[in-house]
């Protein structure tokens, strides 16, 4: 079956299903003529959800039993630009394997998780193992944040609440042959804010002292909004809703902790800062944050202008931790900034984005089981951890169906996800596969 899986992973990704180019719609519909094929032939009823011009979600089903468990499998067919390209080592789009290593675009995000899945699946009904009801649900829109799948997912829900548990494999490993569970992950709520001070930019000898600058009023708000130490967030109410983390759960997540000395060879960063003093690596995980992500005016060309811009910009987000309910965060902000905001300047404050943070209770049977399972192949416990990102897929499937939801995957740190020379492992390539396997004919 090696030879076929190879074969298969191949020629997925051979198709250049970027969803971000309008101009490769056509390639996103070939990949969705490839999954579809290769899951009928395995017996599977393939349907579509889609509308326009939107990449349509893969639901794929195949009931035996009413009386089965029924395992939800997510992935996503689309994968980001291949850009640059001159920094590929091998041909983006074209299946190398080279000293240990599988390289391609989307092979780590996501098509080798996908064939990874179909694979297992395909290996436990050639060998009579496999006593579950299975739902594939494979998107086109990840890259470009999930936009429909909670629509498309809705007009299936008749179909998808017969799920016991959903295996979102979008994530990586803990290290080489140490696997990881994910139970949670932060929201996000991101805004643009554009302050202005009049109609025309000043000249600073003439106006300096005498009028607002805008970048400085942006740089006054934010530093009102966060200790730059420790990173909390000062804004009245916005802890209200954290969860505080019982012990039992913190010994879990202290097996995942790093030296500040690993972390910052991991981030190339000259220092680092905590909120949290039993164990610092945790400040990315358990707690929100705050972080401005880029300021637009002024000056900033060759040689100098003594300028007094009349407007500025900045772009910033909040990631949020369970529980925390990203409209009512929105409405904290709002007030913050309009009460810290100076009266002679004018804004505008939009909200770009937000999507709820994820969690799944540690307790749950499917993760105990999945974790076992993993440790038998891999040979090492598995790690149980928390993640600072978000996978929108994981919050609407929790939301909608309140089901486990089990997150996890095969990828290591050095894959290059979303860069060139994108890779996956070998060895836990194929021993992914054999984890999936005992995992889900467990069911």
């Amino acid at each position: 079956m090696k030879n076929q899986t190879l074969d298969l992973l191949s020629r997925f990704i051979s198709i250049p299903s970027v969803s971000t180019d309008p101009n490769r719609f056509t390639a996103m519909k070939e990949a969705v003529r490839f999954i579809t094929e290769k899951l009928t032939i395995l017996g599977f009823e393939v349907k579509f959800a889609e509308k326009g011009d939107v990449p349509p979600l893969i639901i794929a089903s195949r009931i035996i039993s009413p009386s089965a468990k029924t395992i939800g499998i997510y992935g996503h067919y689309d994968v980001q630009p291949e850009d640059p390209v001159d920094e590929w080592r091998t041909v983006p789009f074209e299946l190398t394997v080279r000293e240990g290593k599988m390289y391609g675009r989307g092979i780590a995000d996501n098509k080798g998780h996908v064939i990874q899945n179909i694979t297992a699946i395909e290996a436990l009904i050639n060998e009579h193992k496999l006593s579950a009801n299975v739902i594939f649900l494979i998107e086109g829109e990840e890259e470009l944040g999930s936009e429909h799948f909670e629509e498309f997912v809705t007009a299936q829900k008749e179909l998808l609440q017969r799920c016991d548990v959903f295996y979102v494999t979008d994530m990586g490993m803990h290290g080489v042959n140490i696997p990881e569970i994910c139970y949670a992950l932060r929201g996000l709520v991101y805004f643009e804010l554009e302050v202005n001070i009049g109609e025309s930019d000043l000249h600073s000898g003439v106006y300096g002292n005498r009028v607002l600058n805008p970048i400085q009023v942006l740089s006054d708000l934010f530093v009102r909004m966060k200790d730059i130490r420790t990173g909390k967030i000062f804004i009245p109410g916005f802890y209200d809703e954290v969860r505080k983390i019982p012990e039992s759960e913190r010994a879990l997540l202290n097996k995942t902790r790093r030296t500040d000395e690993e972390e910052m060879r991991a981030s190339q960063t000259y220092g680092l800062i905590s909120q949290d003093d039993q164990n610092p690596a945790l400040s990315t995980k358990i707690y929100p944050s705050f972080d401005v992500h880029g300021i637009i005016g002024g000056f900033v060309g060759e040689g100098s202008k003594t300028v007094i811009p009349r407007r500025a910009s900045a772009k910033f987000s909040y990631r949020l931790v369970e529980f925390q309910n990203p409209e009512k965060i929105v409405s904290l902000v709002q007030e913050f900034v309009k009460d810290s905001l100076p009266p002679e300047v004018k804004y505008t404050l939009t909200v770009n984005s937000k999507g709820a943070p994820f969690y799944t209770s540690v307790e749950n049977e499917f993760i105990k089981i999945t974790a076992a399972r993993f440790a038998q192949v891999f040979g090492n416990e598995t790690i149980i951890n928390r993640s600072g990102g978000s996978v929108g897929a994981a919050v609407v499937l929790s939301r909608l169906f309140g089901k486990p939801i089990i997150l996890t995957g095969f990828t290591l740190p050095d894959d290059n996800i979303h860069a060139p020379n994108e890779n996956f492992d070998e060895g836990m390539f194929w021993k992914g596969i054999e984890a999936l396997k005992a995992t889900y004919c467990s069911f």
